[in-house]
């Protein structure tokens, strides 16, 4: 029996889920928020170490307030999920992060005030999953329904009414939802807090490895199961005030007990795991090292498990969930047989490896060296998983001097689809990506309140006959005193993901023109700029097959021109639009060829009717070889069987240059500038 061929079925089954999980917008939107919230834990852990110590050095008062301060944090922390989870929605998918915000906190407050509507304070009962929940179906609703709020004025009539009240149905019916799922999971979660809450020790066990086991999916379960984590900490408490005045012996399983033993640097006893990371030769490492390492003396792993990673990765995730589990057994029973005193005082999640050992036994040797012998174990789980790792991705070579280097595989390696850095998001990129958001968004609020945008056209036309023979569509703006501003603004809606909105609009504007301004000027070809964006929109063909039924006027084609300068992503999945696009008989042109991506590989991917050379390559002929190098270029895109037009032709030299070259197309300010229609229609009017 081979059994090498399940193992592949079940490899290539868990690579898949893996891949879809990694992909589903929701996913990457909560590991996101997640990162994103790492650097209020970090403070957070930092209070908690503070308050630790005053308490040592019987600081009572401060230690008190500390205490305070870091559980109002805590009790915050479902709000401020909340929060971030839709600003990032919202820079994401183009929303408004005022609406984002602004309903997700009123449909949390919603579910929970029915939960809590005796107590004027019910804020504090939120839990994070429904804080969570609450945001991402809040945000969903609101993403289907945006256009109600990106007018400037909503028009009050009676389909705009029905719009608005079906959109507020589904909010207040989201509300009453998540209210009778809250009240009935309360049963449920009830009976679930009984069966893992460790009040013996394989209730310990089991709860260990389900707050480790949803990880797994980038999600803290210290805060999936708080109500569980807050009960044993009042127990916890009340047995060290009990032990200190005789009336009970100290527990074995507590708060400190599970932080101390079975969280060094952090979740899954990951400062084994980085020590694994500092002494294995792979200098691909170093990078996380660096970012990892300071906050792990805090207790604080995210970048780790997200940057190995272990979300995601069940070779990782195995000695991540094996670590803590012998620490909690060998634990157990290390103070069970007194090799270990029992913790006798709370300790801090966040206070430093050794010195929580130190603090909370009332300083025995015999548990900082038990926590050491904690972490060489750990050392010795983690090992093999990650040499396993390093041999999977990476190939190691051995250099003439000596040295060894690893090559990565790219093909096997596997990392999350998060923003920021490769290995890990950086919460400093993060808020950067949001502050370019709000001041592109913030630009584009100016353009519109100062103005309006028109359509300028420049023609194209025949070199032998300077006969003008189509018409490239303009963007620009018009302020309100009547200045026009090129489309340097176009870089503001690319920030925001808006160009589809703007390529529609232009589209649709366009057609209308030539229907009402320019229909009784036949045979010209009316070219519009479409961007990368736009053609990978999943709206922009079912748009483009609805302005198609009504044809151009007789003699006119319409040509999309694609922007060459800007990269494209998908390119397979752009050669299927633009055959479709030619099957409604819609000429394709590459626009700026010669100064952005790909240039060559354009040529033989795409099926084109025209090549528009770039300007920089007139600009080329007043160097040595210019026009030798132009004539090539020419012969080039000719053998395409692609039309050829050049832009940015300026001066009668230049003119006489291109010609010879064997270009008959052209654009630029030697024949036409840019113009409004009414000037376009009277320059026709004049050449009939």
């Amino acid at each position: 029996m081979n059994y090498n061929t399940p193992i592949r079925n079940v490899s290539s089954i868990l690579h898949q889920l893996k891949l879809n999980f990694i992909n589903n917008r929701i996913s990457q939107a909560v590991l996101s928020s997640t990162m994103a919230i790492v650097p209020f834990s970090v403070l957070r852990g930092l209070i908690v170490v503070a308050s630790t110590l005053c308490l040592n050095f019987h600081w009572q008062k401060a230690s008190l307030w500390l205490g305070n301060l870091q559980q109002t944090m805590l009790v915050f922390l479902p709000v401020l999920l909340n929060i971030v989870f839709s600003l990032q929605w919202a820079v994401r998918y183009r929303l408004s992060i005022m609406l984002s915000i602004s309903f997700s906190l009123t449909v949390l407050l919603g579910i929970t005030g029915l939960e809590h509507n005796h107590d004027a304070n019910f804020l504090i009962g939120v839990s994070l999953p429904v804080a969570l929940l609450s945001a991402i179906f809040t945000n969903l609703i609101l993403e289907k329904n945006i256009k109600l709020f990106r007018t400037n004025k909503i028009k009050f009539n009676l389909p705009s009414i029905k719009t608005l009240l079906v959109f507020f149905s589904k909010i207040l019916s989201l509300i009453l939802i998540g209210h009778v799922i809250l009240h009935a999971s309360s049963w449920i979660t009830s009976d679930i807090a009984k069966a893992i809450y460790p009040d013996n020790f394989l209730h310990g066990l089991l709860y260990e490895l389900l707050r480790e086991g949803t990880w797994f999916f980038g999600i803290h379960g210290v805060y999936i199961f708080q109500d569980t984590g807050l009960k044993l900490m009042n127990e916890t408490m009340a047995n060290i005030d009990a032990w200190k005045t005789g009336r009970e012996s100290l527990n074995i399983i507590s708060v400190p007990f599970y932080d101390t033993w079975c969280a060094s640097g952090g979740c899954g006893g990951t400062l084994s795991l980085l020590i694994c990371l500092l002494i294995s030769r792979n200098p691909s490492n170093r990078h996380l090292i660096g970012v990892s390492l300071p906050l792990a003396i805090f207790n604080i792993n995210e970048p780790l498990i997200f940057g190995v990673p272990v979300v995601l990765n069940p070779v990782m995730f195995i000695p991540f969930l094996m670590t803590p589990a012998m620490d909690y057994i060998i634990a157990y029973y290390a103070t069970l047989w007194h090799i270990v005193p029992p913790m006798q005082q709370m300790v801090g999640w966040a206070t430093p490896t050794l010195i929580n050992a130190w603090i909370g036994t009332h300083g025995s040797i015999n548990a900082i060296l038990f926590q050491v012998f904690l972490i060489g174990m750990g050392i010795g789980i983690y090992w093999p998983f990650l040499r396993y790792m390093e041999k999977r991705d990476y190939k190691e070579i051995r250099l003439p001097c000596g040295d060894t280097r690893f090559v990565p595989l790219k093909e096997n390696q596997f990392q999350l689809s998060i923003p920021g850095h490769r290995e890990v998001e950086s919460p400093h990129h993060y808020l950067s990506e949001v502050n370019e958001y709000i001041d592109a968004r913030r630009k584009i609020n100016e353009l519109q309140n100062s103005g309006n945008f028109v359509l300028w056209f420049q023609p194209q036309i025949t070199l032998d006959e300077r006969k003008i023979v189509a018409m490239e569509v303009l963007l620009r703006h018009q302020t309100d005193d009547g200045k026009i501003t090129p489309p340097y603004f176009l870089k503001y809606y690319e920030r925001l993901g808006m160009m589809p909105e703007v390529d529609f609009w232009v589209l649709e504007t366009a057609i209308q023109t030539v229907h009402h301004e320019l229909s009784r000027f036949p045979g010209m070809i009316l070219s519009v700029n479409i961007s990368p964006q736009t053609l990978l929109d999943p709206n922009f063909l079912s748009l483009v097959s609805k302005l198609m039924r009504q044809p151009l006027p007789s003699g006119w084609k319409l040509e999309m021109e694609i922007t060459e300068s800007q990269k494209v992503t998908q390119p397979e999945q752009v050669v299927e639009v633009l055959a479709i696009l030619r099957q409604f008989g819609i000429k394709i042109a590459l626009d700026d060829f010669g100064s952005g991506y790909s240039t060559l590989s354009y040529l033989t991917q795409y099926e084109l009717d025209k090549i528009k050379l770039d300007r920089t390559l007139v600009l080329g002929l007043a160097r040595e070889g210019g026009e030798a190098f132009l004539h090539h270029v020419v012969q080039l895109c000719k053998t395409s069987g692609c039309q050829v037009l050049i832009e940015g032709v300026e001066t009668e030299e230049e003119h006489q240059i291109v010609q010879s070259c064997g270009i008959h197309l052209a654009q630029g300010f030697l024949f036409h500038r840019p113009q409004p229609i009414n000037k376009l229609r009277e320059l026709l009017e004049a050449k009939i």
